[in-house]
């Protein structure tokens, strides 16, 4: 899971260009060329500013890294509940109801992923199938195949991400995040809080993230 993690992190990276946010024409193309099989009718110009607007959550007119992988957690999230309703087909009427982000206002702009398509996955959505896998993996155990109790979260981060958080630049946060999973030991989680943990556990993990100053929307 962390080459996983490392892919997802890099794409943001490489696109902001040392920058701690994307602007919209950026976004927009990193969107458009890793998400391509996830993602439909991004070229027009009315469905991307409403994909926009739910993206960006201060109304900044910039996409923040917190932003960028709650959207990717809001689109693999529709992925993985189509991977439960694959495996229990009494919930795929549920699955189908709750589309992320874009597909709460304007359904035809979310494609969910499948084999289905013609066009190869990217590297993007290659890392978001195995942190599919990996979440269910974990989640499968017992209970609801849609959440992990904290419990099991703890052991999928300790199993999957042992070297990843012990190298942690930050670990203070590090310390806090895991802190906050044993002091609601009685939750759940799904796949979007999951995402956007581990987004969090990146900004702590990361030097980019931890080194550089907020200067930059330029």
């Amino acid at each position: 899971m962390e080459e996983a993690i490392k892919t997802m992190v890099g794409f943001y990276m490489n696109a902001a260009k040392g920058r701690k946010n994307l602007k919209p024409k950026v976004f927009g193309n990193l969107v458009k060329g890793q998400l391509n099989n996830a993602l439909q009718n991004l070229d027009n110009p009315s469905a991307f500013a409403s994909f926009l607007q739910r993206v960006d959550k201060d109304a900044d007119g910039r996409v923040s890294f917190e932003e960028y992988m709650n959207t990717i957690g809001g689109v693999a999230n529709k992925m993985s509940e189509l991977h439960v309703a694959r495996q229990k087909p009494a919930v795929e009427e549920e699955a189908s109801s709750s589309l992320p982000l874009i597909g709460k206002q304007k359904p035809s702009l979310l494609q969910p992923l499948s084999m289905s398509s013609t066009e190869p996955s990217s590297n993007l959505e290659n890392a978001m199938q195995l942190m599919i896998q990996t979440f269910h993996k974990y989640s499968g155990k017992e209970g609801d195949k849609f959440t992990l109790s904290r419990g099991e979260l703890k052991e999928l981060l300790t199993e999957e991400l042992g070297n990843y958080l012990g190298n942690a630049q930050d670990k203070d946060a590090v310390d806090k995040v895991m802190g906050d999973l044993d002091a609601n030991n009685d939750g759940e989680v799904d796949f979007t809080e999951f995402i956007i943990l581990v987004g969090a556990l990146t900004v702590a993990c990361n030097d980019f993230f931890n080194d550089k100053k907020p200067e930059e929307s330029k």
